[in-house]
């Protein structure tokens, strides 16, 4: 059991959740409030190869994700979760006419992974992986820390990727995959699009070290 789930437990017999909906006492989301949020179909933004399930003006959304994220909250990822299990039809159709042939999670840097206990980009891999039938491949890795970027203005942003914080770690030989072992196109993961700094440094090292194309899946954008 990570420092995350410990503090989760403490957390929770200390300070109830309520409905981030309603106020409700008990759940992050109450049962009625869980059965009105509909996230609708998937979008895509064809212009940044970008696919995407909510905006993240979407007052749920957005306080689900925030709970995942700061609050260590694993109770809200299992919403979304369930939640995003039968819209992935745009996913599938996605995969098979653009022929990925796998998942890369935009990596956390390891010290945002100890605070945090969990990779949230890994798990959202993970999830699309096995729902998917696609392989998750940890080809890149984040060795510069950045700044919580909710906590940032979107010109800071954009002059914090300039230095781009990825490098490529190679994984074990690909089958299928170009050069160095590299999978051809790519369906790479992160949890926000806010100005797309972020997965677009990633999604800019990769196509630069060989991957044909890289296709982006974010849960929220806004």
């Amino acid at each position: 059991m990570g420092v995350a789930e410990i503090a989760q437990i403490l957390k929770n017999a200390v300070f109830p959740r309520f409905c981030v909906s309603c106020n409700k006492e008990g759940s992050l989301l109450c049962g009625d409030c869980f059965a009105f949020w509909q996230p609708g179909a998937m979008k895509i933004d064809e212009s940044d190869a970008h696919i995407y399930s909510w905006q993240y003006a979407d007052p749920v959304a957005r306080q689900l994700i925030c709970a995942w994220k700061y609050a260590y909250d694993q109770s809200a990822w299992e919403i979304m979760r369930a939640k995003l299990l039968p819209t992935l039809s745009t996913l599938r159709h996605l995969v098979h006419v653009q022929k990925i042939d796998a998942i890369v999670p935009v990596a956390l840097h390891q010290y945002r992974l100890c605070e945090r206990g969990f990779d949230q980009a890994v798990m959202i891999s993970e999830f699309l992986g096995q729902e998917l039938d696609l392989p998750v491949v940890p080809i890149i890795k984040r060795v510069r820390q950045t700044g919580k970027q909710a906590e940032r203005s979107e010109q800071e942003r954009i002059k914090e990727m300039k230095d781009n914080p990825f490098i490529i770690s190679i994984p074990p030989p690909y089958e299928g995959g170009v050069g160095g072992g590299f999978p051809r196109s790519i369906l790479l993961i992160d949890d926000v699009w806010t100005t797309g700094s972020t997965i677009k440094a990633a999604s800019n090292l990769l196509e630069k070290s060989g991957v044909q194309k890289v296709w982006k899946y974010t849960l929220a954008k806004g």
